[in-house]
């Protein structure tokens, strides 16, 4: 690894970068344009993020937005946008995203940030209302661009491309090889980077499971028996995530829905939870295969097969990452309607003898964050002052721009509250409570 990328990543903790980072920095300047496909978890951002880092250095002077980054969604947006601060690098980036204060946007973009990311629309809508120029733009990235595609952003990307007159190089990072490039972007000197077949394939055993009765009572004892290892369920529809979700709920065990019918926090709040291993269980559509900055997942179970074969391997891929193995359960039933061909399986019996034990963790909702000037070290020390709990009785904390949460170990969570809401954190009142 060059000195120069070894100091960009040593604050993430990376020593060895993977194939497709190292094959995207060997590549991207001899090409105007550089198409990445790999499988999710083999580090796409990086293997973007690296190339631009170096494009921008490389600049005579920055004046205004050079680079802008799309996304499909929001959370891939912030996840974009996090993993570039980590960097710790001297140029400003500001993500624009459904579901985000307009104005804060409007206040961020008018300070002539280097990068941009954003979701399609919403860039669009800043584009109209004039408060994102991008006639400065030199690099254009997309990432997740099939599923941009499959989201029916075509149009919405086409109209910010256009916007670009002076681009110097493209990058666009897919999970899957695409059969025919948009004719909206043309192509004059594309390098594809193929890693989607790639020789290591995930360590993943695909269970076939019988149905116990009722398929909520199969789930129940199925995640009971995993001892509360990560555990993802995809569900086709919002109305199963739902009803299976509260199912859970109803059942006192801990657990997160995440689907596209949700408020932005309340997706935040689901991610965060399951993050932090106080709700090891996420019940979510295919939206959560995919574009997600989620923590390795032991068990994929499948509440209905999807109707493609593509969408059931981004789901697979969610577990068996790098190092680790990982399982996937299927219903025998869902197998002989399946649409594709669904590859080989082993019986797997559900134990119907285990108890349920709480992860004895749980998330705490504070009303401030980042533009409210409070950081993690703030909020570590006023649950260990003011709520007497010890380091080892504070777990992850996540703070986002108006709101934090912290996963705490306690016997009494409402005492706990009892003391905290008595005090102030950084001088300011804020609501504290269980992010629910």
């Amino acid at each position: 690894m060059r000195k120069e990328i070894e100091q960009l990543v040593a604050p993430l903790g990376i020593t060895v970068l993977t194939s497709i980072q190292e094959k995207a920095l060997a590549n991207y300047k001899n090409h105007r344009e550089t198409i990445l496909y790999a499988p999710t978890g083999t580090g796409k951002t990086l293997a973007f993020l690296l190339p631009l880092v170096e494009l921008l250095r490389n600049e005579q002077a920055i004046d205004g937005v050079k680079a802008l980054i799309l996304s499909p969604t929001r959370e891939l947006a912030t996840q974009i946008e996090s993993v570039f601060k980590s960097l710790k690098t001297e140029f400003n980036i500001t993500a624009c995203y459904g579901g985000h204060s307009l104005q804060s946007e409007i206040n961020n973009l008018a300070s002539n940030p280097t990068v941009v990311v954003g979701t399609p629309g919403r860039l669009v809508d800043h584009i109209e209302r004039e408060n994102l120029k991008l006639i400065g733009v030199q690099y254009f990235i997309v990432d997740e661009f099939d599923k941009c595609l499959e989201m029916g952003f075509q149009e919405e990307i086409s109209a910010i491309y256009k916007e670009m007159n002076n681009l110097n190089k493209l990058i666009f990072g897919s999970a899957t090889k695409m059969q025919q490039f948009p004719e909206f972007i043309p192509l004059s000197d594309p390098i594809f980077i193929d890693l989607s077949q790639q020789d290591e394939q995930p360590d993943i055993t695909i269970y076939g499971i019988k149905t116990l009765g009722e398929k909520l009572d199969s789930f129940q004892h199925l995640v009971t028996q995993f001892q509360n290892e990560r555990a993802i369920i995809f569900c086709n529809f919002r109305e199963d995530v739902e009803q299976i979700s509260t199912f859970f709920q109803e059942q006192k065990m801990a657990v997160a829905a995440y689907h596209g019918g949700l408020e932005q926090d309340e997706r935040e709040r689901a991610l965060i939870k399951f993050r932090n291993n106080t709700a090891p269980l996420l019940v979510c559509t295919d939206i959560g295969s995919r574009g997600l900055d989620i923590p390795e997942v032991k068990h994929i179970i499948h509440a209905n097969l999807p109707d493609k074969l593509d969408a059931f391997i981004h789901r697979n891929g969610r577990t068996g990452r790098m190092t680790e193995n990982g399982s996937a359960y299927l219903f025998l039933e869902d197998i002989k309607r399946a649409k594709f061909d669904v590859p080989q399986t082993q019986n797997f019996e559900i134990e119907t003898h285990h108890t349920y034990v709480h992860p004895g963790w749980t998330t705490l909702y504070f009303s401030g964050g980042k533009k409210n000037k409070i950081n993690k070290i703030d909020l570590f020390g006023f649950l260990c002052q003011k709520g007497e709990l010890t380091k080892d009785e504070v777990g992850v904390i996540a703070v986002l721009d108006y709101t934090s949460y912290v996963s705490v170990k306690s016997k009494n969570i409402n005492a706990l509250l009892g003391k905290l809401r008595e005090s102030k954190v950084k001088g300011q009142k804020l609501k504290i409570d269980v992010a629910y």
